[in-house]
């Protein structure tokens, strides 16, 4: 008769135990089931551990900047504040931002910087980092995205990768095409002969009040055609034009430009790294749940090339 366990994974597997006498055969079903228990006993302990805050940790200092969705703004509306809050509340303590501009120079001037008054640092956690950065540490990846195009919904086409742009303008045109400066679509733009057609926005502006979501404030009254941008950015703000949008992902850009993002730490704040990871790892669905409602293009179908390349101190 077949006796069943739980594996290591979880996988519930089937064991033919041979016919013996009766005596044998229930001393080799109690095993099993005392097996199970005990596995099933250890994954509960894991998944029902509590998060608790380091030694001395009160309040959760992050870093962010005050007008950058979908990341993060003054209100606490974006992605990265919900995140915070929720670990916040895992922890059980308050959460506290110190505001700056996510730009050059943010990390000098936030997790870096010692307060003046109350001793240790401005904040201790930063969000939105790339997963390989050698400025601080990372925590493993929570989300990731890759370059979209964004257009006016029924203007009578339709651009679902670059090569279209060309097409689309010879029909429709001639296209004012948006394009932030060093942006990955540059090269494949000035290709196809569309220089002439390109809207230039700087990626940082002087003044630290205008996000790049003023692109599709601008694709939606009229004053370009079409954006190739960063992902998470062209969702959110499309979700929230006034006009109808369209954002598709340019899979086509393959692997190599998908791109992931993690909490950071002070190289020399281990410990709170290592317990980010945790509530990470505990947290994932809901963590998933708080950024699917920010319109992220979907990474279904990513060309698998051009493929990523290994970093050396990749693990695998």
């Amino acid at each position: 008769m077949p006796g069943f366990f739980l594996n290591k994974n979880g996988i519930g597997n089937v064991i033919y135990i041979p016919k013996r006498n009766k005596e044998e055969r229930m001393i080799k079903l109690q095993k099993w089931a005392i097996l199970a228990s005990a596995l099933l006993g250890a994954s509960f302990a894991v998944n029902a551990e509590e998060l608790k805050p380091i030694p001395g940790q009160e309040v959760l200092r992050v870093c962010a900047d005050p007008n950058n969705m979908p990341y993060s703004n003054k209100n606490k509306e974006g992605f990265d504040n919900k995140i915070a809050e929720l670990l916040g509340e895992k922890l059980g303590i308050p959460v506290e931002y110190y505001w700056f501009p996510q730009r050059i120079g943010f990390s000098r001037n936030t997790i870096k910087k010692e307060h003046p008054e109350r001793g240790g640092y401005m904040c201790d956690l930063a969000m939105s980092v790339p997963e390989h950065t050698d400025f601080l540490l990372p925590t493993k990846p929570y989300f990731s995205s890759i370059e979209s195009i964004a257009y006016r919904s029924g203007e009578g086409y339709e651009i679902k990768k670059l090569s279209d742009l060309k097409e689309v303008n010879e029909k429709h045109g001639p296209l004012k095409i948006g394009l932030f400066d060093r942006a990955i679509s540059t090269k494949a733009l000035l290709d196809m002969g569309l220089g002439d057609n390109i809207v230039y926005y700087q990626l940082m502006s002087g003044d630290v009040n205008a996000s790049p979501g003023r692109a599709i404030e601008d694709l939606a009254a009229g004053k370009i055609d079409v954006i190739p941008m960063w992902g998470p950015v062209a969702g959110y703000h499309a979700k929230v034009a006034d006009v109808p949008i369209t954002v598709n992902p340019l899979n086509e850009l393959g692997q190599l430009h998908v791109f992931s993002f993690s909490m950071a730490t002070r190289y020399s704040n281990r410990d709170w790294n290592k317990l980010l990871n945790k509530f990470i790892d505990q947290n994932k669905a809901e963590i998933d749940a708080i950024i699917a409602e920010y319109n992220l293009p979907s990474l279904e179908n990513v060309s698998p090339t051009p493929a990523k390349k290994p970093r050396k101190d990749d693990d695998d």
